[in-house]
């Protein structure tokens, strides 16, 4: 996630107010992404039991690649972490990297490689949600 870029949006949207009126109710594109993540790494782990490369290389490359926010929504992401924006970054930046890895493991059909490359990405889902999703949560939506 480009998460620096959106400086120049996030001056328009403090000028205009635009994009800062989104109800509770409405979820954030955030969440589709991160259900889209959820669903690649399931099928990336069950094609790695099944060996499966060609859907595991598939499917961590997706998660190397992953969809992102739409530049206002970042915005009010960045406004809302503050200091803690390049932790949260990091973050991202290590799921990527151990997808990336996870595909050419896929790729070279190293079941080994695969499976340890799946558990360190999970292993940096994991931190960031522990981190972050129940403030982000109640923050967002309102949910203790």
């Amino acid at each position: 996630m480009h998460w620096m870029k959106p400086l120049a949006a996030l001056a328009l949207a403090l000028a205009t107010g635009a994009g800062w009126a989104q109800s509770a109710a409405e979820p954030l594109v955030l969440r589709s992404v991160m259900a889209q993540m959820q669903a690649d790494t399931q099928a990336a782990g069950d094609a790695i039991a099944r060996q499966d490369w060609a859907s595991a290389a598939s499917h961590a490359d997706k998660l190397a690649h992953h969809a992102e926010p739409p530049a206002l929504e970042k915005v009010r992401i960045l406004t809302w972490l503050l200091t803690d924006a390049m932790t949260f970054r990091n973050y991202d930046l290590q799921v990527k990297s151990a997808a990336a890895q996870l595909r050419t493991a896929a790729q070279q059909q190293d079941g080994v490689a695969a499976a340890r490359d799946l558990a360190r990405m999970q292993q940096s889902c994991d931190g960031c949600h522990n981190s972050y999703r129940a403030k982000f949560l109640a923050h967002f939506y309102g949910t203790p």
